[in-house]
């Protein structure tokens, strides 16, 4: 790996449990190694104050500069503990790649991800590459699904056609033809969060950190409610063409709330089941719609490839097709979107572009991140 270099990851995800860190040795494009990785969870109440800044509220823009600054001290401190489980200096790491967290996603008009890069740079003296998603908005796109790329270069497989199906809080679905190229990719709809927020209900909390249907045993006693789900397939994001993305302000706490009002009973086994087989169905759905007749294999990451009850209705839905999880290929999925943003920051520092169109509907493919020097 003569033309390598060791690179940091760093991400919160839609659940806002707290900031994956990854440690790769990578060219940017083929050469891909993975060293370490360790999972940091937040304090509660840096998780409720990340979670409070998803909704509008009164003084957020105060709140948020300050979370910004804390959450830049706690991504830091996540590289330097990472760096630590390898077993090597920070002064050896190249460059880190830091998404952060995301507090509003809105296209066409803006998204905005916090944990200050300067703060980074500054506490491990490693150069920092953050704010990946404007450059795609600046030129038409959604700034999302940023992993395509990625997912191009750790799955593809020449010869078939692969559906690589990301389960984290949101689904989101890359489309890769049977040469390797990238066809189209966008946000399926939920996956995990909508039932994570549920589970959160039937325990009689709002929101608490790591509850899970954990292995889908509640969906997989409860029964699907067939009105309920044909309300929940009348969304209208369901209708929109691709590529497209989605997150929590579209699919969280509000329309959870929504559905509940209408389908009170829905608080139950019965109602995981029911929110489960929505996940698989609009996964099936996209598949359906992407691939249209053509055979393919799908790949599933993510923590939702860790429900079996999730992944068994999947496969209840696409009996045709091949399904894989990416720990059947070697591939890690609890640190796969960390190393994306680790492989990002190597290309930023290379000059080479990141983000797809046919991905995000952007004009054009742009060199992601800006770069704060240590």
């Amino acid at each position: 790996m003569s033309d390598s270099l060791v690179a940091i990851g760093l991400i919160s995800g839609t659940s806002a449990d707290g900031i994956d860190a990854v440690l790769i040795r990578s060219d940017g494009e083929e050469q891909h190694e993975l060293l370490a990785f360790t999972e940091n969870p937040y304090p509660k109440r840096v998780r409720d104050d990340v979670l409070a800044l998803y909704h509008p509220g009164p003084n957020e823009i105060d709140r948020m500069g300050k979370l910004d600054a804390e959450l830049g001290e706690l991504f830091a401190k996540a590289a330097l503990g990472v760096c630590k489980s390898a077993g090597i200096s920070p002064s050896q790491v190249d460059v880190i790649g830091s998404h952060g967290q995301t507090i509003r996603h809105r296209p066409p008009d803006f998204t905005l991800q916090i944990a200050n890069p300067a703060v980074i740079s500054s506490i491990t003296g490693i150069k920092t590459i953050a704010d990946f998603r404007r450059a795609d908005m600046a030129l038409g796109g959604e700034g999302a699904p940023m992993v395509p790329l990625f997912h191009k270069a750790v799955f593809n497989t020449k010869g078939k056609a692969t559906g690589v199906l990301n389960l984290g809080g949101i689904a989101n679905l890359t489309i890769l033809s049977k040469s390797g190229e990238i066809l189209v990719a966008g946000d399926t709809g939920p996956a995990s969060t909508l039932i994570d927020l549920l589970v959160g209900k039937i325990a009689g909390v709002e929101d608490e950190k790591g509850l899970c249907d954990l292995d889908g045993l509640g969906a997989k006693a409860g029964q699907v409610d067939a009105k309920a789900l044909a309300w929940l397939l009348q969304h209208e994001y369901l209708q929109r063409p691709y590529p497209k993305s989605t997150g929590r302000e579209m699919f969280g706490i509000e329309y959870l709330n929504e559905f509940l009002a209408l389908f009170p009973d829905m608080v139950s086994k019965n109602g995981l089941a029911t929110l489960t087989c929505f996940t698989a169905k609009t996964i099936a759905m996209a598949c359906e719609e992407l691939f249209a007749k053509e055979q393919y294999r799908l790949v599933s990451c993510g923590g939702g490839a860790k429900n079996p009850t999730l992944l068994s209705m999947i496969a209840h839905e696409l009996p045709e097709v091949e399904m894989v999880v990416s720990s059947d290929l070697g591939v890690d999925s609890d640190s796969l979107e960390s190393q994306c943003f680790a492989w990002f920051a190597i290309r930023t520092l290379k000059g080479l572009t990141s983000s797809v169109p046919e991905a995000t509907g952007a004009t054009k493919a742009a060199i992601l991140g800006a770069v704060n020097y240590a």
